[in-house]
Formats: structure tokens, C-alpha cells, sequence
């Protein structure tokens, strides 16, 4: 699996608007979605870097937005490389220069950073059934460090809700040694946040990120522009030797600080070793097994069906489902049955196809 790897050819200085088509997803199996365009900018609404899958009635919520990514040069110039659209901007791609190369490794999303003589690689990671997303940047050359600057912003809303809604109750910050807590309104879960670096620290201002502009919803008719809230800025070393890693999560502290980044990666890399090693031998490798990681998407354990769950676990099962599409699609009857021979019984998953089966036929 190690060679699995698809690089998508990239412009470079010479990106256009339709750099803005390319985008990326990683999921939980809950039906949450880490999700963007390769560029950074956030065109859909549904684009956030931690969709978490919640229980009814709340459903899929858009927890973390946007992050702007920015080195610090050793003249002090701050570098923006990671992208965000504005409505008053002429300019719709933002540093975009700066991406050298796109590639998936098993699935898993790789970014690599040229600045000058910096070079860097960021990675997205969600590890499985958790709502909990690792974002980690990796100095390959240049200096000995390079100082990180990462601003969030934030606006939490059902993941299909306006982006146009007022920031009309303020959110809380909350925080205890290395951890940070921001929460919004009283029935919307709490998103922790975690950033491991060395020297890391957090410089707050309390500011408003107006005029974000979604560009594939003004093109659908939708309302396109918002607003997000960040508490601030962090600021982290970035070394070769150190990789710097902000967790995002609305699970417990305890299950977040059970498993470090390099702990999630790796056990999501052994995931998919086994999903692999099930799998016909013709689909192992080449883009049969990109279509076997493709298809692990859409097979998730419901997050939101406590009942459902009680009623198929008390008879020796687990609650399986199909989500039928990304961005705004659940799960429907009709597209899983259309689906479960592709999703599960070509790619050996045939303990799941019975779980689902049965699923259905206990709702």
C-alpha cells in the first residue's frame, strides 16, 4: 500500500479558477467529513476541516471552517499559503504559488509547501469513528525552524445551514494549560482544540473574519457570503525534527489525548492495509484499490441512531448503513440496496453487507 499514491498534476503559478474545482475529503465512518478544495478556499458551504457526526437532533455540524496558513520569514514578511476567498478580493486564488505538489497516499491527502528554500508537507488525518481531525505540518528542508502562524475561525452551524446567518451570541474560549475550548450556543457540542509544537502559543484578538465568500454557492443561487469568529492566532516552531500538529475534536479529552497524531496515522494506514487485504486480489493494488479506499467512504455506523443501535446490538449485529452522497446526502433505502453489491460483497466486506441488510430490515 505504500505505493498507492495518486499525484495530481499541479499549475503552480500559473493556477486559474478552475484550480478551485480540484478538492479533497476525508471521512470518519460516522458520516462526518473533513472536506476542502485543494487550494484552501472554502467554496461550498459544506467545506470545514471538522464536520462532526452528532446525535439526533443535531445531526452533521460544521465545527471547524477555515484555517489560514502563514510562515514567518526570517525578515519577519508573513507568507500566506493556504488560500481564502473574499467577496471584496479581485484576486480569487490566494498564494497559490506556494503549493508545489498534491498527491494521496492511500487515500490520505498530502500537501507540499515551496517557499523561497522552505519546504514543507501538511496532512489531514481522521481517525475512525471518531470526530476528532489532526492537521500536521512537516518542515522537510530550509532552515533549522520556520515560525508557523494559524489562524481558525469558526462559525458552528448544522453543516447544510446559511453561511449568511449573524454571529449573534458570542462564543467562549476556555482555556486550561495546552487546551482549548470554544463553545456557542447551550445545545451545540463543545469543540476542543490541541496544538503540539514546540513553543507553541496562542495570541488572542477576538476577531471577525467578514466577507467570506463561497463561490459554488453564489453559482447554485444560495447565499454566499458570512462571517467567522476567531479567538486569535497560534504560533508554533516548526522544525524537521518536530512535526507541529493542531487536533481539532468534540470528543472527551481523555479519547483525544489517548491517541497522538502519529498514532492516528498509523493505525488509519493499518485500516486500510486490512480494508486492502480483503479485497479480491485484482483490487489490491492500482486504481482497483483506490476504488476499495473510494468506497469505504460511504459505509458508515450511524452516528445519531442510539435506539437503532440498542435494538441490532442486542441481537449480535452492529448498526451499518450506506450514506449515499457526499456533501448533503444520509442514507436511503433505495441507493443502498443499488450499492451494496460495489460497496461491500466486490470489496470482502461480507460481515458488513449482512449488518446492513439486517439493519434495514429491523428499521
Amino acid at each position: 500500500m505504500e505505493e498507492l499514491v495518486r499525484r495530481l498534476e499541479w499549475p503552480g503559478k500559473d493556477c486559474s479558477e478552475a484550480c478551485l474545482e480540484r478538492e479533497w475529503m476525508v471521512t470518519n465512518g460516522l458520516g462526518g467529513y473533513s472536506n476542502g478544495t485543494v487550494v484552501g478556499m472554502a467554496t461550498r458551504r459544506f467545506h470545514g476541516l471538522l464536520v462532526a457526526a452528532m446525535p439526533a437532533p443535531l445531526g452533521r455540524m460544521m465545527m471547524f471552517n477555515h484555517l489560514a496558513e502563514f510562515l514567518q520569514l526570517e525578515d519577519g514578511t508573513l507568507v500566506q499559503i493556504s488560500g481564502q476567498e473574499l467577496k471584496s478580493s479581485e484576486s480569487k486564488i490566494s498564494n497559490a504559488e506556494h503549493l508545489a505538489e498534491f498527491r494521496l497516499e492511500a487515500g490520505l491527502p498530502v500537501w507540499r509547501y515551496e517557499v523561497g528554500n522552505i519546504v514543507l508537507e501538511k496532512r489531514v488525518v481522521m481517525p475512525h469513528l471518531q470526530n476528532t481531525v489532526y492537521i500536521s505540518w512537516q518542515l522537510l528542508s530550509g532552515p533549522e525552524s520556520v515560525s508557523l502562524q494559524l489562524r481558525p475561525g469558526f462559525y458552528f452551524r448544522p453543516h447544510e445551514g446559511l453561511v449568511s446567518e449573524p454571529l449573534n451570541e458570542p462564543y467562549m474560549l476556555t482555556i486550561v494549560g495546552d487546551r482549548y475550548e470554544i463553545s456557542g450556543r447551550a445545545d451545540y457540542p463543545t469543540l476542543r482544540l490541541h496544538i503540539d509544537s514546540a513553543h507553541a502559543q496562542l495570541t488572542l484578538d477576538r476577531g471577525i473574519l467578514d466577507d467570506q465568500y463561497y463561490t459554488i454557492e453564489a453559482h447554485r443561487g444560495y447565499d454566499s457570503q458570512g462571517v467567522l469568529w476567531s479567538p486569535g492566532y497560534f504560533t508554533a516552531e516548526l522544525t524537521s525534527s518536530q512535526p507541529t500538529t493542531l487536533t481539532a475534536s468534540t470528543e472527551t479529552w481523555t479519547q483525544i489525548q489517548a491517541l497522538s497524531y502519529a498514532g492516528a496515522l498509523s493505525a488509519e494506514r493499518e485500516r486500510r492495509r486490512r480494508l486492502l487485504f480483503a479485497t479480491p486480489v485484482a483490487a489490491r493494488d492500482g486504481f482497483g484499490a483506490e476504488l476499495v479506499l473510494a468506497a469505504d467512504q460511504f459505509v458508515i455506523s450511524p452516528a445519531g441512531r442510539v435506539e437503532e443501535a440498542a435494538r441490532v446490538r442486542a441481537a449480535g449485529d452492529e448498526v451499518r448503513t450506506v450514506i449515499a452522497g457526499y456533501h448533503w446526502f444520509t442514507d436511503w433505502g433505495r441507493d443502498t440496496m443499488i450499492s451494496l453489491e460495489g460497496l461491500t460483497l466486490s470489496t470482502g466486506r461480507y460481515t458488513e453487507a449482512g449488518w446492513i441488510l439486517r439493519t434495514f430490515a429491523m428499521g
